[in-house]
């Protein structure tokens, strides 16, 4: 869910919001409405909040019902608390890949292409370059707010092999990759807005004309 689902279905609802408007010709009549441009690309990316949402949490439940019933996994309340964990964390990816995807609609004229060059070669690359590298993906804040499993709580053995081959990791707390997450959703919504009210579309206009 979190590194395949999350970021698939923020690239196709989150390059649709603007892009579709732009690539369809439409933007020109879509801005003659007497609304602020502010407040339709506020309305789009509310609209793929609840729409993501709607699909990407009853499935997690479902999954969690599918693992009770045919695995050796309780439904007790501390897992159900996992599962609504889980369920936070994947929210929280798809606020900021939705904002980025949306941002990338409005400014770009291929934004799937850009989207997927992000969220794949990119994250993964990232993510093993030494250094601070990483902090430009998003799929790091995510990783940090993962609830520790009690297999990875602690084993020594383990943790000196694994440090021998991977890169030392600098991590932040769950709270402050939560919040950065938010702030990096708000700030592309935000980016997002002024390049729908700085952009004249002169093209789609030439085109409707």
């Amino acid at each position: 869910y979190l590194k395949a689902i999350v970021p698939l279905l923020a690239l196709f609802f989150g390059c649709m919001l603007i892009g579709e408007d732009v690539e369809s010709q439409t933007m020109p009549f879509v801005l003659t409405r007497p609304i602020p441009r502010s407040a339709y690309v506020l309305g789009r990316y509310l609209a793929y909040v609840v729409v993501t949402a709607g699909v990407l949490v009853p499935s997690v439940f479902f999954t969690f019902i599918g693992c009770t019933a045919l695995a050796n996994f309780s439904f007790s309340s501390a897992n159900l608390m996992l599962m609504l964990h889980y369920d936070l964390v994947a929210m929280l990816g798809l606020m900021a890949y939705g904002a980025f995807t949306m941002f990338l609609g409005a400014t770009t004229k291929r934004p799937i292409v850009f989207g997927i060059i992000f969220l794949i070669p990119w994250q993964r690359l990232a993510l093993r370059i030494p250094g601070y590298v990483d902090f430009a993906t998003i799929e790091k804040y995510m990783n940090i707010m993962l609830p520790v499993l009690p297999a990875q709580r602690d084993n020594p053995a383990l943790r000196e092999v694994v440090s021998g081959i991977t890169k030392q990791e600098v991590l932040i707390s769950p709270l402050a990759a939560g919040i950065t997450l938010i702030v990096v959703s708000v700030v592309f919504v935000v980016l997002t807005q002024l390049a729908v009210r700085w952009r004249e579309f002169s093209q789609a206009k030439a085109m409707a004309g």
